[in-house]
């Protein structure tokens, strides 16, 4: 399967342990049951909108692994996450105003209440469930992130 980016219409790629698992479009998050659905992430993570679905959701009934890797269209951004990070769970949005998502879009990856906003990965093309830490760009300290965040502005 070809990462989100490549493909037309845009596509998710779910994977584990470097198997490709399934490809989701935006149609086919949209047409997931509504128990898998938040009408709006914002009401779980405050300062964002739009519709989402829970993780949870697009994967097998009982899929953990010790990571969460994730990864961007941006060559230069990725992030590892511990599963016990995820004690909300997770979202990923996909839908602004009734329309596909495009500021950050076509999809973005949400933590409820995770300290870092780095794990709010952008153009999410990929969520692989791993054994081991994948590649992290996140910045290691707080004068790293105030300066990634000032360069963003």
């Amino acid at each position: 399967m070809q990462p989100s980016h490549m493909t037309n219409p845009p596509a998710l790629l779910i994977r584990i342990e470097g198997q490709d698992l399934r490809s989701l479009t935006y149609a086919e998050l949209k047409a997931l049951p509504p128990s898998a659905q938040v009408g709006d992430a914002g009401l779980l993570v405050p300062g964002k909108r739009g519709r989402a679905v829970w993780l949870e959701a697009l994967l097998p009934p009982g899929a953990k692994a010790a990571f969460l890797n994730l990864t961007s269209s941006d060559p230069g951004f990725a992030v590892s996450i511990p599963w016990s990070e995820l004690p909300r769970g997770a979202l990923v949005l996909y839908e602004q105003d009734g329309k596909p998502l495009e500021k950050g879009g076509p999809f973005r990856f949400l933590v409820p209440g995770h300290a870092d906003e780095c794990v709010h990965v952008k153009q999410l093309c990929c969520v692989e469930l791993a054994g081991k830490r994948g590649r992290d760009t996140r910045p290691l300290d707080d004068a790293e992130h105030q300066k990634l965040h000032q360069q963003k502005r």
